[in-house]
């Protein structure tokens, strides 16, 4: 099976030059335990994302992924405080503003997540959100062509 790392790599590395945000990240669904692992994490303080999972339906990312469709948590946004709460890598990495959208397989079904985070208060902008949202179409579809 041929490496995705530098390639993910790159791409992720690109996402958070182009949006200033400072942590970029992507986990893949782990199919027999029906939850989420960060694979790959441009502007990581640490290793700590590697033991972290999330389960469909906790955190931004996995509120993203059961409503198939993109979540953003800030400050400044009501109601969305449990959103960081829940999520470990938020907590983890220390990011107040956050955005994450599904990655759609084959099935149409989110088979992956991509996260960027500030960890000063922001609201991302629609330039923002459309580079994010470019980004997990691209990691899609380099996933399944290796699938």
């Amino acid at each position: 099976m041929i490496d995705l790392l530098p390639e993910i790599k790159g791409e992720l590395d690109s996402l958070r030059k182009l949006i200033s945000c400072d942590v970029a990240a992507v986990a893949w669904i782990h199919s027999s335990h029906n939850s989420f692992r960060w694979r790959y994490v441009s502007g990581s303080r640490s290793d700590r994302y590697q033991r972290i999972s999330f389960k469909i339906g906790y955190g931004i990312s996995g509120m993203a992924v059961r409503l198939g469709r993109p979540l953003e948590t800030s400050p400044l946004l009501q109601d969305t405080y449990s959103l960081k709460q829940e999520s470990a890598l938020m907590l983890a990495e220390q990011l107040h503003s956050a955005f994450a959208t599904p990655i759609f397989g084959t099935n149409h079904l989110p088979q992956g997540v991509v996260l960027v985070g500030k960890r000063s208060t922001y609201s991302f902008v629609a330039h923002d959100i459309a580079l994010v949202e470019q980004t997990a179409r691209r990691l899609g579809a380099l996933k399944l062509s290796l699938s």
